[in-house]
């Protein structure tokens, strides 16, 4: 042990000292930083091989190869590393990977400069919002600091020099065969470290133990043990407390030897990493937590989800995962702007947190899409309390700049591990589930189920055969017949999409909506367009007038600027006059969102000389402000109140309206689902114009059916 009783021996050690750190030696390794080297890798998708994304220029300094040597090929690192070291360096690595932690490791790095060995220390850290199972990782060459605890053993005089002007605390730890523990040659930056002079810790090891966070006292002591059976470098961060209160993460390393006597003994530095800790930790929340509004990301979401999901595999309970989605939140920002949709955001991050209990987890996933993770519940039940609750709270208006605003929620639920047992899994069954409840009508929840998923495999192989039947012009039209209803003379016909797919008919009220919701309505309606326009070019061809061709619009044509002057070009491209064609829209499509654009549009369309029909009237919610607002020249009257006109005094009552408000705003009216003489005696009674269903003919893609039909009609 040191002492500091006697002065003269106290100069001599300060002359030993001052020797030692005026040599060319100790001058060279105090002047210049260790040299290091930064790269990022990550897992390949095709092999799943990990590759370097990016290695900086200080590899040739620490590898002995330049970045057009080393390129994207991780083997180049590889195959420097010393054999002996490649097993200990693999089990490090495997263990981090497992458990997707921070690792470090120290090894040898072979075929440098004069063909001598350097001494390396790794260390990586996860970066979970990076694709690729990526990793940062610092290596860092250590010989000269090797060299230096090595020098320590041939002159105590330059190792004291030298460990005095190293950063943190410098010293030999021994571990005797008996077990007990012993610090000798501790230099004096203990003071800084735990706030305690060299000598009384040389003294009387057991206060700093005293300070070590309990929970870390065990693997400690395992690590120590470790490497003084393996005879590997130590290395252990551990946290503490100091007599006046400072916490500390502390960083140790040390480089083991025996003794003749069986005694390890270490050649140690302990550093204080608390700042570097607590930058770790502030990069590690900027990776785990959304910006906006502090929640937990996808990445932390999939973390302790996957957590919550092994527990419950484990002790056979369950749990419950919600995904939910703010109805209609485009409409904030479009009217009032990104920076109120944020506003927004935020504090429905804050009602949702507040909705849940401090065990729950909650997460922003995407634009207005946040999940809420139950750990552990009761029952269905219990679920359905808590949806209730988000619901409501999510349902109060959030004020700001003179303006109330409000959203309801789409809530997809699953149940785990019922439905699923990885958090991919649940993730997918939940946006099922959300598709179904938006799909419903929004506003409303929707538990998972096997034939949800059924069902949205059928759409998504639909949807990918119905892009290639676009792109191949391979769906048809079928026209229907609209006969005059007072005579049952011709008048024109609606055409109607039709599609079969491997020999089976899919039905238009299936794959319609389809193309709305992948994005595939505009490329859609345009062949069926132009489809129905050269069918009735060639029936006008036959010399009988085919009437008016109604045909039927998305709201994603309308929405589209362009779109009249489209219809305008198909038409002369065809040679049939706008007068002759009629365009169908519901009145979902009118007066849902986009409803000026569309009005627009419609206006637009009217002045080419183009019919415009609303369709579906009565199903809706149209006024008589919005029919004089938007121009219409026809009613169509939905077949649901046609079906029972006859028996039921309210349809009657409804026709009877809308046949009386058609003529009164000067447009015509037809009545679609006419299938028996009594239907149309009814229409006739009470002035109906036009008719069409069953009982004149019904949708056929036959030309030649078709042409003897409009024979047959031309005769009557």
């Amino acid at each position: 042990m040191a002492t500091t009783s006697a002065k003269p021996e106290l100069d001599r050690r300060n002359a030993a000292r001052a020797r030692a750190l005026d040599t060319p030696a100790a001058r060279l390794i105090l002047a210049n930083p260790l040299p290091f080297a930064v790269m990022r890798v990550s897992r390949g998708s095709s092999d799943g091989r990990y590759r370097i994304d990016y290695i900086s220029e200080s590899c040739q300094a620490v590898w002995g190869l330049s970045r057009a040597q080393i390129g994207d090929n991780l083997r180049q690192l590889w195959t420097r590393i010393h054999p002996d070291d490649v097993s200990h360096l693999n089990d490090r690595l495997r263990a981090a990977e497992r458990g997707n932690h921070e690792w470090t490791a120290t090894f040898r790095i072979r075929g440098s400069v004069n063909g001598r060995e350097k001494w390396a220390v790794a260390r990586g850290l996860p970066r979970p919002d990076l694709p690729g199972d990526a990793w940062n990782i610092t290596v860092t060459d250590i010989t000269a600091q090797i060299q230096a605890y090595a020098d320590l053993q041939a002159s105590e005089a330059r190792f004291r020099a030298l460990a005095e002007n190293i950063p943190g605390a410098v010293f030999r730890y021994r571990l005797r065969v008996d077990g007990t523990h012993q610090i000798f040659d501790m230099t004096p930056g203990s003071i800084a470290i735990w706030e305690l002079p060299a000598e009384e810790i040389q003294n009387d090891p057991t206060p700093i133990w005293q300070m070590i966070h309990p929970e870390d006292v065990p693997p400690m002591l395992e690590s120590i043990d470790e490497s003084a059976r393996t005879l590997q470098p130590w290395h252990y961060m551990w946290r503490l407390t100091t007599p006046s209160g400072q916490f500390k993460w502390l960083e140790g390393r040390g480089l083991p030897r025996r003794e003749e006597n069986g005694d390890t003994v270490w050649h140690s530095v302990i550093i204080d990493v608390t700042t570097q800790r607590k930058k770790d930790e502030e990069i590690r929340r900027l990776a785990e937590r959304d910006e906006l509004t502090g929640l937990a990301n996808r990445s932390l979401l999939r973390r302790r989800l996957d957590e919550a999901l092994r527990q419950r595999l484990a002790d056979g309970g369950r749990g419950a995962l919600i995904l939910l989605d703010l109805d209609h939140f485009k409409d904030i920002n479009d009217t009032l702007g990104h920076d109120a949709g944020d506003i927004f955001l935020r504090a429905t991050a804050e009602r949702l947190t507040e909705s849940l209990c401090h065990q729950d987890i909650v997460a922003r996933i995407g634009g207005d899409e946040f999940v809420a993770v139950l750990p552990q519940v009761a029952d269905e039940e219990a679920i359905l309390a808590t949806v209730g609750r988000i619901a409501a709270r999510l349902g109060d208006e959030v004020h700001m700049e003179g303006h109330a605003l409000s959203s309801s929620v789409s809530m997809g639920i699953v149940l785990f591990p019922r439905d699923g047992q990885t958090p991919n899994t649940l993730l997918k069954h939940a946006d099922i589930a959300l598709f179904e409840a938006k799909a419903a009508g929004r506003q409303t929840h929707v538990f998972f189920s096997p034939a949800l998923r059924e069902t949205r495999e059928r759409r998504h192989r639909l949807a990918e055969a119905l892009r290639t039947a676009i792109a191949a012009d391979a769906l048809s039209i079928a026209f229907q017949p609209i006969v005059a209803a007072g005579s049952s003379n011709h008048r024109g016909f609606e055409a109607l999409a039709r599609w079969t797919l491997d020999g089976q008919p899919i039905s238009p009220a299936e794959f319609i909506p389809l193309a709305e919701e992948t994005g595939l309505g505009v490329p859609l309606g345009k062949v069926l367009m132009a489809r129905a326009l050269r069918l009735a070019v060639r029936l006008a061809a036959t010399g009988i007038d085919p009437g008016t061709i109604s045909v039927n619009v998305s709201a994603a044509q309308l929405r589209e600027p362009d779109f009249a002057a489209t219809v305008a070009a198909m038409l002369a491209e065809h040679g049939l006059p706008p007068e002759r064609l009629e365009i169908e829209v519901t009145e979902t499509v009118i007066f849902g969102r986009s409803a000026e654009r569309i009005a627009l549009t419609l206006r637009e369309l009217r002045k080419l000389g183009i019919r415009i029909a609303l369709d579906d009237f009565g199903t809706g919610y149209a006024s008589l402000a919005h029919l004089k607002r938007i121009q219409v020249d026809r009613l169509k009257i939905d077949q649901s109140f046609m079906r029972d006109v006859e028996t039921d005094a309210e349809d009657a009552v409804i026709v009877r309206a809308v046949i009386g408000l058609a003529k009164a705003l000067g447009m015509d009216v037809v009545a679609e689902g006419i299938e028996t003489h009594e239907q149309l005696a009814f229409l006739r009674r009470h002035g109906c114009d036009l008719a069409q269903g069953y009982l004149f003919g019904r949708p056929t893609t036959s030309e030649t059916d078709l042409v003897s039909y409009l024979n047959a009609a031309e005769h009557e």
